[in-house]
């Protein structure tokens, strides 16, 4: 295996064009984890977890993309403090179907964060992340070393960034990369930028919705190339979803998806496995691919508080008919006993089976230490199947040591292309100083 490095320089934040809004997600420097109890192994088809940075130092915020030229080719993302200089944007990649994994791309210096990763339909990676500018680097298939490029175009302050590649044959943009992000340094307005390829050409679309400011937009394409964009209003507290039909450019009128019982107009929302940095509930969202059941069908995942109590729960919502009008919410969860859920990721396999995993407290009375659930749905999102715990122990990110970033404030999963899902988390259950590391694991779909 071949350990692969490429160096990504900060831009000071007094060239930036406009100071930020104190209303971002750049990560914080603090703090040291905590130890933690273990619990026993969980249900059938889950496989291993895996420590994958198992560093000394602090990561948090996790991104993981499966080659679909090669399942056995994996590549899990995260913000890594562990660095003495700071947060590094780091990559670590599996060729032997998650086995074993090798650092790829590792900041040596400056101060890089919310990376998001994913691949083309002939095995080119990209990952994106920011440097209190927006950027993109690219591992083009074969190839040893990675490319990036600062996107200039993405303006002053680009927050809480991701990327998505159009991958569908029936699409007319196929091979489009997009990038959804919001300008923190003019009022949070929300933006996609896309190149056609990945490697060139970057533009900046028009604003995508012009009224109150936002956080988390996250984008996916559907078969006819359609482009969604979903993000979280948090003054406004709800969840909107617009759509472009000419790859990204321009967008259509944006349409409510769920009016959020969270008071969000706090931007981070405090519960108590995240108290100190807070969760920001925004949404998440996929398309069932070409050939799948229910193709075309555009996700959204949320999390809300529970209708009669105050503890949280994750939600799905889907539309038929391009984002214009939505279902009813579907629970994921399915614990009884008040317990707090959030980090939900969702993700379509080829065959049209939907994924979701999040963070839980159900086996914590004092809803404190978290454990990472799977759930599946069969039937399009209507309803979901019996909840499957992932990790083999309980992480605890509360008390007066840990690092102040906690869980960070998204974790992954994708499928590959024979329907396996892949996850990555923020995990904590290794007893040291600042001992958060990424871990990733599989869940099978029988």
């Amino acid at each position: 295996m071949v350990a692969l490095l490429f160096l990504i320089t900060l831009t000071p934040a007094s060239a930036q064009d406009a100071s930020p809004s104190p209303f971002n997600t750049v990560p914080m420097h603090s703090g040291q984890a905590q130890p933690f109890p273990q619990f026993l192994p969980s249900a059938f088809g889950i496989g291993p977890n895996i420590n994958i940075s198992n560093e000394t130092g602090s990561q948090s915020e996790t991104s993981v993309a499966v080659d679909p030229t090669n399942p056995s080719h994996i590549l899990e993302s995260v913000n890594d403090l562990a660095q003495s200089t700071g947060a590094g944007a780091v990559v670590w990649e599996s060729t032997d179907g998650g086995k074993t994994f090798t650092s790829t791309n590792i900041v040596p210096s400056g101060f890089c964060y919310d990376t998001w990763l994913g691949f083309n339909a002939t095995g080119d990676a990209f990952v994106s992340f920011e440097c209190s500018d927006q950027r993109i680097a690219y591992k083009k298939a074969g190839q040893t070393s990675w490319t990036s490029t600062i996107l200039t175009a993405a303006g002053s302050f680009p927050d809480r960034d991701m990327v998505t590649v159009d991958r569908s044959a029936t699409s007319p943009y196929v091979g489009s990369v997009y990038i959804g992000y919001d300008d923190n340094g003019s009022n949070n307005a929300p933006y996609l930028l896309y190149s056609r390829d990945g490697f060139t050409t970057w533009t900046r679309s028009s604003k995508i919705f012009n009224g109150n400011p936002t956080i988390g937009v996250n984008a996916t394409t559907g078969p006819d190339g359609t482009v969604y964009a979903a993000w979280e209003d948090y003054t406004g507290k709800k969840a909107y979803m617009a759509a472009s039909h000419d790859g990204g450019a321009t967008w259509g009128t944006a349409t409510v998806v769920t009016n959020y019982r969270l008071n969000t107009s706090t931007f981070f929302v405090s519960i108590p496995p995240q108290s100190t940095r807070g969760i920001l509930p925004f949404p998440m969202t996929a398309t069932a691919p070409a050939g799948a059941t229910h193709a075309g069908r555009v996700y959204v995942s949320y999390t809300d508080k529970d209708p009669v109590g105050s503890n949280t729960n994750i939600y799905v919502r889907f539309s038929d008919d391009g984002g214009a009008t939505w279902s009813s919410e579907a629970k994921v969860n399915d614990d009884t006993n008040s317990a707090y859920h959030f980090h939900h990721q969702i993700a379509v396999a080829p065959s049209g089976t939907v994924g979701v995993s999040f963070y839980d407290t159900r086996l914590d009375t004092a809803n404190k230490k978290t454990m990472r659930y799977v759930s599946l749905s069969l039937d399009g999102g209507v309803t979901f199947r019996r909840n499957l715990r992932v990790t083999t122990a309980s992480s605890d990110e509360t008390g007066r040591t840990v690092n102040g970033n906690q869980y960070g404030d998204y974790q992954g999963i994708y499928s590959d292309s024979a329907g396996k899902f892949w996850l990555s988390w923020t995990d904590s259950r290794k007893v040291g100083a600042i001992a958060e590391d990424l871990f990733g694991g599989s869940v099978t779909t029988k």
